[in-house]
């Protein structure tokens, strides 16, 4: 008992956060509106004397409401339980509601109409279109029938009970249909805003390396091309520098792979540290650095870099010994090529090598 109470209160907290799925809530909230109708109706025939030969039905159908919704709460399967409070309202409570409430004038074709929406939510694939097809032709026989015999409805004893009746109706219907839509409209703005974030995360992933967190090489190669053209429209300087590690591969060899990464993560918070939002860069491909300048000169650049690498140098790394990076500049100008202008640093790169490493070359 205290764990069905808990599940209970724990299915009520998820309707009213709508953590639920869209066609779950709506087969609660048809089950809730059902449960409503049918104590109504009992309550309003047993206070007025009248149809108590309904009471039965009402009975039953409240009955079956009420545990199809317990059964979904506790044994956590629901469709099967849709398909008794859905089905059960479109096929027992409408049709009796029909014939027993004043037919085509009274309160039953907007809750029919209700119902049918319900349906078409909650539902997929053949039972859907069983369901909805078996709910027209149902309306347009109870149409027929009530046209050629019009005896078959039982009428309202006077008008105040037909329109008092026939708001009720029409009230509910709207209110059930506002709150439909209004939760449709909120799960698909949930959905859309769901969809946007996951769409950014991966552009995100799709941009980043995994390891560093930094810029990986898609990205400096985007960036690279957006700011060629932007320097080539507006005449403004642009300045590239490729760094590598210095013996990079001793150190995996020596000390092993994961020190390796653990030096490529280091480097890559000293260059978050070192750098401004005005330069963007990122790990190229293996133990190789991007940094590009924009507006900057190859001269004023030069002095970032050197610190960069002064940085790196005086790091104190785990193994006791200095990690140093050589690196090379290259200047863009008109007509040079983005394959040209990376070459160009390239070049500059391995002669830093060539020269002894640890320095920063631009010629």
């Amino acid at each position: 008992m205290q764990t069905t109470i808990s599940l209970i209160k724990k299915t009520f907290k998820q309707v009213y956060k709508k953590e639920l799925p869209l066609d779950h809530l709506v087969f609660l909230y048809t089950a809730a509106a059902g449960t409503l109708m049918s104590i109504f109706g009992l309550g309003y025939n047993i206070a007025n004397n009248i149809g108590l030969f309904t009471l039965p039905v009402l009975a039953l159908y409240l009955v079956s409401n009420i545990l199809s919704v317990l059964y979904s709460i506790v044994k956590n399967r629901w469709h099967g339980a849709a398909v008794i409070v859905l089905g059960s309202s479109a096929f027992l409570l409408v049709p009796f509601l029909w014939f027993t409430v004043g037919g085509v004038t009274g309160s039953t074709p907007p809750i029919m109409f209700t119902a049918g929406i319900c349906i078409a939510i909650v539902f997929k694939g053949a039972l859907r279109t069983v369901m909805l097809v078996a709910e027209t032709i149902m309306l347009i026989a109870f149409i027929v029938l009530e046209f050629n015999f019009p005896d078959i409805i039982i009428p309202y004893a006077n008008r105040a009970e037909h329109y008092s009746d026939l708001a009720f109706g029409l009230t509910m219907s709207f209110i059930a249909n506002t709150v439909l839509i209004y939760t449709v409209v909120g799960q698909y703005v949930k959905a859309q805003d769901e969809k946007m974030r996951l769409v950014h995360r991966l552009e995100h992933l799709s941009m980043t390396d995994a390891l560093t967190g930094l810029n990986n090489r898609r990205y400096l190669s985007a960036s690279i091309d957006d700011e060629m053209r932007h320097a080539y429209d507006t005449g403004a300087q642009l300045t590239l520098c490729i760094l590598d590690i210095d013996h990079f591969k001793k150190i995996n060899d020596t000390y092993g792979h994961e020190y390796g990464d653990e030096v490529l993560c280091s480097i890559a918070q000293i260059m978050k540290a070192s750098l401004t939002d005005g330069e963007i860069f990122g790990r190229y491909g293996g133990e190789e650095f991007v940094v590009l300048f924009p507006g900057k000169t190859p001269q004023k650049s030069m002095s970032k870099v050197q610190a960069l690498a002064d940085h790196v140098r005086t790091h104190e790394w785990n193994h006791g010994k200095p990690v140093t990076i050589s690196g090379g500049l290259s200047n863009y100008f008109k007509g040079i090529s983005f394959s040209d202008f990376i070459e160009a640093a390239d070049k500059n790169l391995y002669r830093a090598k060539r020269e002894g490493r640890d320095r920063i070359i631009y010629r």
